[in-house]
């Protein structure tokens, strides 16, 4: 049998058969892989720990018939505590839903990994604002994918130094047809995370007046260019 060391976090575990577990792990190596966690639901399973949703790790597995079976694994950081705080949970699966349609099995995306990975530990922070963190990500994550809004003149006409809107269907700002009013502060968002360092865009503050439209855009032109709907914030009343 081969054996295998991935490093990655868990994004989801299905229960599997009276006592095993279904891992999704998404992992610097290899991408997104299932690993089998053979007995980990038994009580006091020594492996159970690093089955947690959200548990980052260095896992030890083997290959057997053709699937990764665990056999070891050590903790890296650990985000399972995120799971008691309801909004902070949903958010965070809303960011693994997202990174799960960008990172495939055999694809691996270590700056896409890397970045939900630092979310994550943003998002355990008291001071976060987590409006403007899903939002910041959400824009993040359509320039990495290389989808990143043209911010610095008309997407129709190519004049530059008008008043614009944000349009979603032609992917940045418009002054010739209809769009999204989008004010400064907003502008500036989708500007700056598309284009800057990622420590940096962490950095960036938004009026709360400005969070609603904000929210709004950056969630539909993910759905937009990723080509798919992201509904799990559905779940809170605050998104």
């Amino acid at each position: 049998m081969k054996y295998e060391k991935i490093r990655g976090i868990v994004i989801r575990g299905i229960d599997y058969l009276e006592s095993d577990k279904l891992l999704t792990l998404l992992t610097f190596e290899r991408g997104m892989v299932t690993v089998k966690a053979r007995g980990v639901r038994k009580k006091g399973a020594k492996l159970a720990y690093g089955t947690q949703q959200f548990f980052c790790g260095d896992f030890e597995c083997v290959e057997s018939h053709g699937r990764l079976v665990l056999t070891g694994v050590s903790r890296v950081y650990d985000f399972s505590d995120i799971a008691s705080d309801i909004d902070r949970y949903y958010v965070a699966c809303h960011f693994a839903d997202i990174v799960s349609a960008v990172i495939m099995e055999e694809h691996p995306d270590g700056e896409m990994l890397r970045m939900f990975l630092n979310t994550l530990h943003i998002l355990t922070k008291d001071t976060v604002n987590i409006e403007l963190l899903t939002s910041i990500f959400e824009i993040r994550t359509a320039a990495q994918s290389g989808f990143a809004p043209v911010m610095d003149e008309c997407v129709v006409c190519g004049s530059e130094g008008k008043p614009m809107k944000f349009s979603i269907e032609h992917g940045g700002t418009v002054c010739c047809t209809t769009g999204t009013e989008a004010d400064s502060h907003i502008m500036n968002v989708f500007e700056t995370v598309s284009e800057c360092e990622m420590k940096d865009m962490f950095a960036l503050s938004v009026p709360s007046e400005s969070l609603g439209v904000l929210g709004r855009l950056s969630r539909k032109y993910l759905e937009n260019v990723l080509d798919r709907r992201f509904d799990t914030l559905e779940n809170l009343t605050n998104f």
